[in-house]
C-alpha cells in the first residue's frame, strides 16, 4: 500500500538533504505541505511535482519511503511544574550583602564635590 503523506525529516533523509532544507522549500512555496499536529506533511502527489521539477526520479526516491515504517506519533509533553512535596534547596545566603561605601565624584576641575 502506497503511503500518502510523508514528513519532512522522511524526505529529507531519502533526498539526503537536511530536514531544515526542506522545511525552507515549503517556507518558500516550493514544496506544498499541510501542517498536521505542529509539524508539516506532504502529499505524496505534491513530492512528485517537487521531484520531477528538480529532475530527480520519484518513483525510486518514494518506494525506498514506502518500505519503511510510519513515524511514531509525537509524545506527550512532561509535566514540569514542581511538585508539593519535593523540599526546597536551603537559601545560599539569607542575608543580603552590605551596600559598598561610596567615594566622593570628583568634578569637571578636579575637586571633590561635597
Amino acid at each position: 500500500m502506497k503511503r500518502e503523506f510523508f514528513s519532512t525529516n522522511e524526505i529529507a533523509q531519502i533526498l539526503g538533504m537536511s530536514p531544515f532544507t526542506i522545511r525552507r522549500y515549503i517556507s518558500l512555496r516550493k514544496l506544498k505541505a499541510v501542517k498536521l499536529e505542529g509539524s508539516y506533511r506532504v502529499r505524496r502527489a505534491d513530492l512528485d511535482i517537487f521531484l520531477k521539477a528538480r529532475e530527480l526520479e520519484p518513483e525510486e526516491e518514494l518506494d525506498a519511503l514506502n518500505d519503511a515504517e510510519p513515524p511514531a506519533p509525537p509524545r506527550a509533553k512532561k509535566d514540569l511544574t514542581p511538585q508539593a512535596s519535593a523540599p526546597k534547596p536551603p537559601a545560599r545566603n539569607s542575608q543580603p550583602k552590605p551596600t559598598p561605601k561610596l567615594k566622593p565624584r570628583a568634578t569637571k576641575r578636579g575637586k571633590e564635590k561635597k
